[in-house]
């Protein structure tokens, strides 16, 4: 596929640093302060925090914004200007649908590599105000709603819906960037998005079933024992309020037991929560390891790991998973190392697959490939559309395989 110069290319990342970087003390302020939510979450940044990273004390910081929550929405605002100042680039540097769309991936790495304009929607909505979630979904809508209107020009024969598949895990992948980044250099980074961009966009989706039918919800059913109704109860309202927007009388309530019965069985909402993380862990890892002992080959390996992670991922506890990108950060130090040493270990099967298929990947580049393609599943699952798509786990089978090891992508 024909490529823009590299003249183009760094004239739209040229205009996107610019627009980023900003002088004036409030943008300051408000980029120190998405930073911080990114890397320790919005609970756990406070105004002082906020402040001394820009040397304010934090009583200056409300000369700039009314409090944190005020930062947040200008934060997040900062981000949309940045994505339609991409797109006026875009449309004003690029000569066809081919330049367009690359110009287009290469701005997202831009914003994404070297801005580290990523994450922040995703994980702290939730703190939002109902009608201003509204209005910054409508935002993401558009961003990738937009993407898919560039697919759908270059590969017309796709068709809508598909496009929009595809232009949704496309602009899921780059926001997943914190997370795919690692030990790898910039340059590499943006290797790594680019080639797994176009292995998506040109990836072989299955061919749509007429006598297909949207997925029948799960009835919900209330578990026997009181620990597990705590459990089952804490995982629906944490994935849909957030940790921090639940009360363990939320819990109780929603248990179906006093809150005076619910603390017999835990100390506080922070056990419960380690509880749904560790159980999410542990369950996929035993699956997982289930799968794997009937494996023989690399090739069996990796779509054993595919087929069971999207089967979790599109099942009743896929919630666990958004949960664990969400509010882990709000567990003790110690407990979420211990977490994290379980989502290695599961990694390292994928790693290991990854490795030995690819004829030459490293390990960083193995695990930022794993990291993409989960990344990608568990927001495409957590999407209430796309989650009713009637071959939702076929689609996601291919959109993963060609993620993990993409043709364009080459060894260094």
């Amino acid at each position: 596929m024909p490529r823009p110069t590299a003249a183009r290319v760094e004239t739209v990342r040229a205009a996107l640093r610019k627009s980023a970087r900003g002088s004036h003390r409030t943008e300051q302020v408000a980029r120190a302060a998405a930073d911080l939510f990114q890397e320790f979450g919005y609970q756990n940044v406070s105004i002082d925090r906020i402040g001394a990273a820009v040397g304010l004390t934090g009583p200056a910081v409300y000369r700039h914004f009314k409090g944190k929550h005020e930062i947040l929405v200008h934060a997040l605002m900062s981000q949309v200007r940045l994505v339609e100042e991409l797109s006026t680039v875009v449309a004003d540097e690029g000569t066809t649908p081919e330049e367009h769309l690359q110009l287009l991936l290469a701005g997202f790495g831009e914003l994404t590599v070297n801005g580290n304009e990523a994450t922040l929607w995703r994980r702290e909505q939730r703190h939002l105000e109902p009608s201003e979630r509204d209005v910054f979904r409508r935002h993401f809508a558009n961003t990738y709603e937009r993407i898919a209107v560039r697919i759908l020009a270059v590969k017309p024969e796709l068709g809508r819906q598909k496009a929009d598949l595809l232009g949704f895990a496309v602009l899921a992948m780059f926001s997943n960037t914190p997370d795919i980044r690692g030990n790898l250099a910039a340059d590499r980074l943006q290797e790594i998005q680019t080639a797994v961009a176009w292995a998506l966009i040109e990836c072989e989706l299955p061919e749509t079933d007429p006598e297909a039918t949207a997925p029948v919800a799960s009835v919900r059913r209330q578990p026997a024992g009181r620990r597990e109704r705590i459990i089952d109860a804490a995982a629906r309202l944490f994935n849909e309020q957030g940790f921090y927007n639940v009360h363990i009388d939320d819990i109780a309530r929603e248990s179906g037991m006093s809150t005076a019965t619910l603390y017999q069985h835990v100390t506080g909402k922070t056990e419960v929560l380690r509880a749904v993380l560790e159980r999410g862990a542990e369950g996929l890892l035993y699956v997982t390891a289930d799968a794997l002992a009937y494996a023989t080959t690399p090739q069996q390996t990796l779509d054993a790991l595919i087929e069971t992670y999207i089967r979790q991922a599109v099942g009743p506890y896929g919630r666990i998973m958004q949960i664990l990108a969400a509010d882990l950060l709000y567990l003790p130090e110690e407990e979420q190392q211990a977490l994290r040493g379980a989502q290695r270990e599961y990694m390292a099967e994928w790693v290991e697959a990854i490795e030995e298929l690819s004829g030459g990947f490293s390990k960083a580049d193995a695990r930022a490939l794993t990291q993409a393609a989960i990344g990608v599943v568990t927001d495409v699952t957590q999407d209430p559309q796309l989650r009713q798509r009637p071959q939702l786990a076929e689609e996601l089978t291919a959109v993963v395989r060609a993620m993990v090891l993409p043709p364009g992508l080459k060894p260094v």
